[in-house]
């Protein structure tokens, strides 16, 4: 079956009729769907007076949800970044391999520890870093890789793991956008979150897995989690018997909430049934993609899972005689949600300018390169230039975040507003 041609094939943008009205729209991730058992859930946090062990409980689920021995939940996804690095002992005189396409959040701990991210580029179909793009920036100082599944999609971890244990190297999974995708190597196998050493992963509102806000950090090892629990949750501190509480180590109140603990443990059981719909969709979604000229669906490399906390497509600019940003106004304009758009705010050292900046940060402590021990910082120029793969998946993507609640005709009309889009602009 043909993608529909719409009645009206003038744009909306242009004053002509949307595929999708303002009368008649695409689901949005919001409403969040919320099972009952969290109304359950936070009424017994209510009855008890606010005193529950539903954090315990969400904790225990949650590690074997993902297949791993240990989770510590904490308030927010940056929050468990940054313990997560804490609990690794990574500092200044370290060097983190990071996604140069990420949030804010995935960076902001390595910087808070005084250590310096490092950038390498990424695979122009995915826009997720590989072995081979990690292995040319990796040094004598490297102290972790960070693996970020961007969009939802799992980076290819069993060349990642191998090269990080070869190297010595932990090996980190940044798993905010893609709770509970699987990944299938010949020896690397499992849930997100335990591919690598340790994984840290966003329970925000808008999030797969939601608690409104919240996070997690997961591990096999003993030895991280209680660190992680010691600079997250008891702010360093150790009792001693006789005396009471000493602060051994700098921490901080990172702590998650039995209300929260109530609704993540909710979500996550329907997590699985939600990821499956959102493949199902992205899947019909991509099919239709695949039958217009210029525009690329998502690539998913072999054993690699995609759960599409976002969707995204790249264009070929020679194709069409308008810009990545006009054809993304264009589509919104077509119905296909507010948020669609490109992302050149998600390339790291190009958008983050304190990196840039560095006149204007010196002499202040806890930058980076301020501290004696990152001298060698001082010579890196954070820019698009030291990743121009990454730049140009960023400049030639149109992005939306995805949701299950999609129904067959949906995607068809999705299909059916980037066909329109792409026949006007068409060169």
């Amino acid at each position: 079956m043909a993608i529909k041609t719409p009645a009206d094939v003038s744009l909306a943008v242009n004053g002509g009729t949307a595929v999708r009205s303002a009368d008649n729209p695409l689901p949005q991730v919001f409403p969040r769907y919320v099972p009952e058992s969290a109304y359950d859930n936070v009424r017994s946090v209510l009855d008890g007076g606010v005193a529950s062990n539903l954090i315990g409980r969400f904790e225990e689920a949650f590690a074997e949800a993902t297949g791993t021995k240990y989770c510590v939940s904490i308030s927010n996804c940056t929050a468990a970044l940054h313990s997560l690095y804490a609990g690794l002992g990574v500092g200044p005189g370290d060097e983190v391999v990071v996604s140069p396409i990420t949030d804010f959040g995935t960076i902001a701990g390595i910087v808070a520890q005084g250590a310096v991210p490092i950038f390498p580029d990424v695979d122009v179909r995915t826009g997720n870093v590989s072995a081979e793009t990690i292995a040319k920036v990796l040094s004598p100082r490297t102290a972790a890789i960070v693996a970020v599944h961007f969009y939802g999609l799992l980076c290819p971890m069993e060349e990642i793991v191998t090269l990080g244990r070869s190297k010595g190297i932990t090996v980190v999974e940044d798993v905010c956008q893609a709770p509970l995708a699987n990944y299938s190597g010949p020896t690397v196998k499992g849930k997100s979150g335990s591919l690598g050493d340790v994984g840290g992963f966003s329970f925000d509102a808008e999030k797969h897995l939601t608690a409104d806000h919240g996070g997690a950090v997961t591990t096999d090892s003993e030895e991280v989690a209680d660190r992680v629990r010691s600079f997250a949750l008891s702010r360093g501190a150790v009792t001693h018997e006789g005396y009471g509480r000493k602060h051994e180590t700098f921490g901080l109140n990172y702590r998650f909430g039995q209300f929260q603990a109530g609704l993540a443990l909710a979500e996550l059981g329907v997590l699985e049934e939600q990821n499956e719909r959102r493949r199902q969709g992205a899947a019909h979604l991509s099919s239709r993609i695949d039958e217009i000229d210029g525009i690329t669906p998502p690539y998913i490399p072999p054993g690699s899972d995609h759960i599409y906390w976002l969707y995204h497509v790249r264009l070929d600019p020679d194709q069409f005689s308008c810009s990545v940003w006009d054809f993304a106004e264009a589509l919104k304009a077509e119905g296909l949600g507010a948020n669609a758009g490109v992302a050149p705010y998600y390339l790291v050292p190009d958008s983050h300018v304190f990196m840039q900046d560095k006149a204007h940060v010196a002499g202040r402590s806890g930058w980076p390169w301020d501290h004696p021990m990152n001298e060698f910082a001082k010579d890196i120029e954070y820019s698009a230039d030291m990743c121009p793969v990454a730049k140009e998946h960023v400049d030639t993507t149109i992005r939306w975040g995805w949701t299950d609640k999609h129904a067959a005709e949906d995607i068809e009309d999705m299909a059916t507003m980037f066909n329109k889009v792409a026949e006007y602009y068409r060169v």
